[in-house]
């Protein structure tokens, strides 16, 4: 286990007998140590199809166990775990799974369509040595449609550091990879750049290619490792830049503010406590009813700031993807002729569901950014009463400061807008798989029935916990978009054809749908930052009225209790300083 982990799981461990006589409430510790516990370190390795991603994770691992040379069709993403038990999971769509030997890998593949990931468990020394971090071999940016995006979806949110793998052979960074990794910058993901293949080229050759993509990764992306040249020495190459990546920093990031805050809230309750026990009946009961008035005026805001999003925000927001998908299409114009005109069925279609899948993401997540904090400040200022009082009241002027901070952190780190969608989509798409089910006469052991595009049935796996609608709305209509195309190739009539029906029609489409996403989403937001808010207060409310109910006019055991809360909250200061704040 990780230094830091271990750290953070024993000073969490370490906070529930502190309050063992006490009436605080410690749910969000055993919350907190949960996530902490589970955390995994999931590291894929990108690449186009064909780059070698499989071979040099093949010559890192030391063994030929990951199949090459697989169909695009074929590919599906594959996570390599450290287990003394070796074997293989696959996970169907459904979130069901089977136990497989590990010599079932290849065949596997032949049914990629049933399964939404594998996870390829071996006793292997490379993977013992870095047992924080979990690898995982990635479907190609030249696979299918449905077997990419499928990999994107489940680990854009959730990779902590992307290893992008590119072969001498392809002499730059495509247009296509370049826009796959502009979604990692939108998603605040790092990666490393890998060129591989280079014993396959002369030294000037080699050289010349890497000035090339170094120069494209210097004027793409700010603060990336320089280029890695990876040829038969890719095991080394590769262990070395897995060796770089900080795990232990990674932790931190992900977890530290979440652990101030819980200590800030115990803290706050703790004084909360004090102030409660030291006050009369009457000044208590006065605090009870500011902190009703305070859930009566978040749920009158709820309301206000709903009625606005049916109005304004709603509207603003869409209008602005559509003009942003509009530019980026039009941009997008020659690449997108040359993609219809080459021999390769599917590349029409990758070019327009990357650029609008990236340019909604791009622009949804700013517009939600914009309104994740334009609601907070909201609640805030209805409540800025309350935070006065609660300050007077329990000495704790920035009470309500410190709250709207930490719903914005938590809105920024854990769901960056996009993370949070809701599961309407993943519902419809399990309930249309159990109606093809029955439908079918679907019986175990048989593969599952494919769901097509139409009717927003997602390709995504129902066990996504993360749906992202924009990735629906970049593929669900291209069989009707590319209906346009079914006579002539010649470069002027495919360039009209984009300009006066593929873009307009995409734009239609978008109008149609996104509306009803964009609405569910910003209802969602609303609520949960309500519901934060509400939380915070109900806290209060509980803590003072169990107080007040309990209150014995035995001296002593009230000084019993000061003594226990006092001690409490030195304890978990000084934990704290020990912890949490050493650099401070």
């Amino acid at each position: 286990m990780l230094k830091t982990k271990k750290t953070y799981l024993e000073y969490l461990e370490l906070i529930p007998p502190l309050f063992a006589k006490t009436l605080i409430q410690l749910d969000d510790v055993a919350r907190l140590k949960n996530d902490i516990e589970h955390t995994e370190l999931l590291v894929p390795v990108i690449g186009a199809y064909s780059a070698g991603k499989s071979s040099l994770l093949n010559a890192f691992l030391g063994a030929e166990i990951l199949s090459v040379g697989l169909t695009p069709e074929t590919e599906l993403a594959t996570e390599l775990r450290y287990n003394k038990d070796q074997h293989l999971i696959a996970v169907h769509l459904d979130g069901t799974s089977e136990r497989l030997d590990v010599s079932a890998l290849a065949g596997i593949k032949t049914r990629a369509s049933e399964f939404s990931h594998l996870q390829l468990h071996l006793d292997n020394p490379q993977l013992k040595a870095l047992p924080s971090l979990v690898l995982v071999d990635m479907p190609g940016f030249g696979s299918s449609l449905t077997s990419h995006n499928k990999a994107i979806a489940y680990y854009l949110p959730r990779g902590v550091h992307f290893i992008v793998v590119t072969s001498v052979e392809d002499g730059n960074l495509t247009q296509s990879m370049l826009r796959q990794l502009d979604d990692l910058q939108t998603y605040g993901r790092e990666f490393t750049f890998l060129l591989n293949k280079t014993n396959l080229r002369s030294d000037e050759q080699v050289q010349e290619v890497a000035e090339l993509i170094d120069e494209q990764i210097r004027m793409n992306f700010a603060n990336t490792l320089p280029l890695t040249k990876v040829g038969l020495d890719a095991d080394i190459k590769l262990a070395k830049i897995l060796a770089r990546l900080d795990s232990e920093k990674i932790v931190r990031q992900v977890f530290e503010d979440r652990l101030k805050d819980l200590t800030h809230s115990l803290l706050s309750q703790i004084n909360l406590a004090l102030t409660a026990l030291k006050k009369s009946q009457t000044e208590n009961e006065y605090a009870l009813s500011e902190l009703a008035n305070g859930v009566r005026q978040i749920k009158r805001k709820r309301d206000d700031i709903l009625e606005d999003l049916r109005g304004r925000q709603l509207s603003r927001a869409v209008d602005s993807c559509l003009n942003m998908v509009g530019r980026e299409l039009d941009n997008a114009q020659s690449e997108l002729v040359n993609a219809y005109l080459s021999s390769n069925p599917d590349s029409f279609s990758r070019v327009v569901s990357e650029v609008v899948r990236g340019s909604m993401t791009r622009t949804v997540k700013a517009e939600m950014d914009i309104f994740s904090r334009s609601v907070v400040a909201d609640f805030s200022k209805a409540i800025g009463d309350l935070g006065q009082s609660m300050g007077q009241f329990s000495n704790d002027a920035n009470w309500l400061g410190q709250v709207t901070d930490s719903i914005n952190r938590t809105l920024q780190k854990t769901g960056e807008a996009l993370g949070y969608w809701s599961k309407t989509l993943s519902e419809y798409n399990e309930n249309e798989l159990k109606r093809l089910k029955e439908e079918k006469k679907w019986k175990k052991g048989m593969p599952l029935p494919q769901i097509g595009y139409q009717g927003l049935a997602t390709v995504l796996a129902v066990t996504t916990t993360v749906v992202n609608p924009l990735i629906e709305l970049a593929i669900i209509f291209l069989p009707q978009i590319l209906n346009f195309f079914n006579e002539g190739r010649q470069r002027e009539k495919v360039q009209q054809k984009v300009i006066n029906e593929v873009i307009p029609s995409v734009k239609r489409e978008l109008r149609d749908r996104l509306p009803a996403l964009l609405a569910e989403q910003m209802e969602v937001m609303v609520a949960q930052v309500s519901i934060e808010f509400e939380r915070e207060i109900g806290e209060k409310q509980k803590l003072i009225d169990e107080l007040v109910t309990g209150r014995s006019d035995d001296t002593e055991l009230a000084k019993l209790q000061i003594a226990t809360l006092i001690h409490a909250r030195e304890q978990i200061q000084q934990l704290a300083k020990q912890t949490l704040y050493l650099e401070e």
